[in-house]
């Protein structure tokens, strides 16, 4: 047990990896997308209203897939519950003595470097709020809580916006040990579990409860991890038109927020969605292919990078600017956040990487260490 046998267990999963890079740069596209006051009126417009055509189509079409940055991260929820319970619930079973350093040295050392980051991006280029800026620019014109955000468990303010998904992902972390025993008592009635999660989802959006929203999507993806043999045994039998059938009714439902904008359960619809795209990147061979392709592997491996680093890069730009064109901003925003992602990786990603696999070790041999003294003394 270890961390040898960690990878040993998700090695066959290689191509999620390039479902996360996907997502992450999703997001980035979502915020270049946000800059334009125009598009900002229409997501939160509920599509109620006049629209320019070029508004229309890019918001309430399944062209919205391109920057459909809240979808996104709910695909990184079903991820993080797939691919964390993994090991839990297969044949490598990790200590958890190993599992608590290792997750929490992972998130905060990154997350508290690109506090840094935004911080200095802040003094760099000030964040004044003008009448000519989309509302979500704008928001950034405001005192951060940096204590706050640097905690991870209370939400976040707009110093970098995307660490509120770590405020969930965090909760996840510290009861996953209950999401992998339910959901390995649950293995034969999973599906109808799996319904039930979908279920509770759509209730905590009708009346706003978001733990009934946000703790759920994770519960999608251990279920997914804990009957993946049920995964692969469809996947075999699944052909060709099967499989495209399948990836349009994961986007229309990833996008079903914004085709039907006056759907109360639309988060739910969109949960639906993103577990047939993960089912998809677990089975179908030419999804995997494109998983595994080197350039979107490139940004699945400095996803997590990409995402802690593109907000403020984004924002700065906006304000330095004054721009209100997206295809402007990301035209900057883009490269320059790839650029930071890479370096981002090397000098804070991958030190914490491998700072949080020695404390890992260290907590599982010393866990390990009474039960080889009682063996010897027996």
């Amino acid at each position: 047990m270890g961390d040898t046998d960690n990878v040993r267990s998700t090695s066959r999963y290689t191509a999620l990896d390039g479902l996360r890079g996907l997502a992450a740069f999703v997001v980035l596209v979502h915020h270049c997308f946000l800059v334009s006051p125009l598009l900002g009126m229409a997501v939160q417009s509920a599509g109620v209203g006049q629209f320019e055509p070029w508004v229309w189509w890019a918001t309430f079409t399944p062209l919205h897939l391109i920057w459909a940055g809240g979808e996104a991260v709910f695909v990184f929820f079903i991820l993080s519950g797939f691919v964390l319970a993994l090991p839990f619930v297969g044949n490598a079973r990790p200590t958890w003595a190993a599992y608590w350093p290792k997750r929490l040295i992972r998130i905060y050392l990154p997350v508290w470097a690109s506090l840094i980051f935004a911080l200095w991006a802040t003094w760099a280029f000030p964040r004044i709020a003008g009448p000519e800026l989309s509302p979500w620019a704008n928001q950034h014109d405001e005192v951060p809580n940096v204590f706050s955000d640097a905690l991870l468990l209370m939400g976040s303010s707009k110093l970098n916006s995307p660490l509120w998904s770590l405020q969930w992902e965090m909760y996840f972390s510290l009861l996953l040990p209950l999401y992998v025993v339910a959901a390995s008592r649950l293995r034969r009635g999973w599906l109808v579990c799996l319904a039930g999660l979908v279920l509770l989802i759509g209730i905590g959006q009708q009346f706003g409860v978001t733990t009934l929203v946000g703790l759920p999507i994770f519960g999608v993806g251990v279920l997914m991890a804990a009957r993946r043999d049920a995964l692969h045994k469809w996947a075999s039998r699944i052909g060709r038109w099967g499989w495209t059938g399948l990836l349009v009714l994961s986007i229309v439902l990833l996008c079903s927020q914004w085709m039907f904008p006056q759907l109360p359960v639309g988060i739910a619809t969109t949960t639906i969605g993103g577990a047939l795209l993960l089912f998809a990147f677990v089975g179908c061979r030419a999804v995997i292919n494109l998983g595994n392709n080197s350039l979107v592997h490139w940004l699945g491996t400095r996803s997590f990078s990409l995402y802690l680093v593109h907000e403020p890069i984004v924002v700065s730009i906006v304000f330095s600017l004054q721009a209100t064109n997206p295809f402007q901003v990301a035209a900057y925003a883009v490269p320059l956040s790839l650029l930071a992602a890479e370096i981002f990786f090397r000098l804070v990603e991958q030190p914490s990487h491998r700072l949080a696999s020695l404390a890992g070790k260290a907590m599982a041999d010393r866990a390990r260490r009474p039960e080889e003294v009682l063996n010897v003394r027996s």
